[in-house]
């Protein structure tokens, strides 16, 4: 007997998101608490690094992050690149550990800094090496009429791409990301 069922990968299904898609210029986090000024000040002098600052890349994990403030943010300087361009600065890069998010963003600073100048028209993404060569990652333009636009996010897509693992202690206030 032959069955008269669609093939779920027919050229109709790959126009249409799954359902539940976000897409990720959609996305909005509330990440009221945590802004440009809290990056370049507060959370820089924990980590005790300077935000967007020269970073040595690749860098080794793991990597130790803080936990930050009354709402308990996962934060964590990470030395990221540009894929594409072999001579692009490596910058120290403050991200917020979001396992609720599925994407990964980078805010508009963060970019400039990774292409080494300003820049007038932003990609909605680009591929940065994050810690290390081994994978790039897909990291989008944090939304600009988002509670997260000058914030910078890693996700589950990176964190499960790398093949991350997380560990919290609570009672330090510390977490590490490790492969």
């Amino acid at each position: 007997m032959s069955s008269n069922k669609i093939s779920p990968s027919t050229s109709e299904d790959l126009l249409h998101d799954p359902p539940g898609y976000i897409k990720p210029n959609m996305q909005d986090f509330q990440l009221t608490d945590v802004g440009m000024v809290e990056l370049k000040n507060d959370i820089s002098q924990a980590l005790e690094v300077q935000y967007l600052s020269p970073a040595v890349f690749p860098s080794t994990f793991p990597v130790k992050g803080h936990i930050f403030g009354k709402n308990h943010r996962l934060m964590i300087n990470l030395a990221c690149s540009r894929q594409t361009e072999k001579e692009a600065p490596a910058v120290n890069i403050i991200f917020v550990v979001d396992t609720g998010s599925p994407d990964t963003f980078l805010s508009k600073d963060a970019v400039e800094a990774l292409i080494g100048k300003k820049v007038e028209n932003f990609p909605s993404s680009l591929y940065v090496l994050i810690q290390d060569e081994e994978r790039a990652i897909q990291c989008h333009l944090s939304p600009e009429h988002s509670h997260f636009a000058d914030v910078n996010v890693l996700g589950m897509d990176s964190i499960t791409d790398m093949g991350l693992m997380l560990a919290v202690n609570g009672k330090t206030k510390e977490f590490a990301l490790n492969k």
